[in-house]
């Protein structure tokens, strides 16, 4: 235990000493991420840190929330889920209570009937009318009782309907991506890892389509972020647009998205990008506060299909070599990889 007190202590110095050098803002957004790529505990983490690194040159405030929304999000969503837990659990220890209390009720009143039955007809006329007189306030005490349970069974539906709304709220908002509505990458991560699990189970086709805008960083340089950000979105409606409802496109990360097309061959997946490319081409660009026509938006696609029975990182790196395929051959165009052996 002093061990990992030690080696947390140094991996923290470690961490405000490379904010500081980097001249990184000292948030606790920025902290977490750096600690945990220091830590080397999270491969993900450190992969898209490096990828961003390599691909932007240095970090930045952007780079930092993209990063901490897809893999520091999941400690939020949980605290939301532990408390809805918690207030149904609640609810349903009330109606619990209400119901044994009422139970409890019952039971005495239906104690008090059979009294009644046997006494009855050995009682004299003032005992009988005292006796007849508690039956019916009990009765209605019972009516009353009945009616509060019945509220309370009302009351507590409505709040777990209401924390079942909102528990389905905070897992669509963890999974979208907040700029452009669709999924974001930890949605394509679980549909990928559910896909391919699919695919090996069924022996069916599955392919993975990673695009990127061309050139994105000048849009963001002669226009602005809020530009850029307006760029991002018309590309995400696009691919969403363009795909069957089966298919899954997501953000996954910065300009970068994927498109996950199950029960699909790597013919047919080639087409669709090429469909998807011509449609994103076809845009103009238009800037909002000059009406100035700023071109067209590019975009490169890597394709490629699944081989049984690698796993997702492999299937992954794949179509990103084939995007880069597409890259080096001068951009808006659609290149494939197939697996080796295929």
């Amino acid at each position: 235990m002093t061990e990992n007190y030690q080696n947390t202590r140094v991996i923290a110095k470690k961490t405000l000493a490379l904010i500081e050098d980097r001249g990184i803002r000292p948030t606790p957004h920025n902290y977490a991420i750096w600690f945990e790529y220091l830590q080397e505990s999270n491969p993900d983490l450190t992969r898209a840190v490096n990828e961003l690194m390599a691909k932007n040159g240095k970090y930045s405030e952007k780079m930092g929330v993209e990063l901490f929304n897809r893999f520091f999000t999941r400690d939020r969503e949980g605290r939301i889920i532990q408390e809805t837990n918690r207030l149904v659990q609640k609810s349903m220890d009330n109606v619990m209570g209400d119901l044994k209390r009422t139970t409890a009720d019952f039971s005495s009143y239906g104690e008090q009937l059979s009294n009644f039955a046997i006494k009855a007809e050995k009682m004299s006329g003032p005992d009988l009318q005292s006796m007849i007189g508690d039956i019916v306030d009990q009765t209605n005490s019972m009516s009353d009782n009945s009616s509060q349970l019945q509220n309370g069974l009302d009351t507590a539906s409505r709040e777990i309907a209401d924390l079942k709304r909102r528990l389905q709220h905070v897992q669509k908002e963890a999974y979208t991506d907040s700029l452009t509505g669709i999924p974001n990458r930890k949605s394509f991560d679980t549909v990928l890892s559910k896909e391919i699990a699919t695919a090996r189970e069924n022996q069916s086709g599955l392919c993975l389509v990673m695009a990127d805008i061309d050139h994105f960083k000048q849009f963001n340089d002669l226009h602005g972020h809020t530009f850029g950000d307006q760029v991002i979105k018309l590309v995400a409606a696009t691919l969403a647009r363009g795909i069957e409802k089966n298919a899954v496109a997501a953000r996954y990360g910065g300009e970068e998205f994927s498109v996950i097309l199950p029960t699909t061959d790597l013919a047919d997946a080639v087409n669709l990008a090429n469909d998807l490319r011509a449609a994103i081409a076809a845009k103009r660009l238009i800037e909002r506060t000059t009406k100035k026509d700023v071109g067209k938006i590019t975009m490169s696609f890597g394709v490629t299909t699944y081989a049984h029975p690698e796993g997702s990182t492999a299937f992954i790196n794949r179509a990103d070599q084939a995007l880069y395929s597409a890259k080096k051959a001068g951009r808006n165009c659609v290149k494939h990889l197939q697996p080796r052996g295929v």
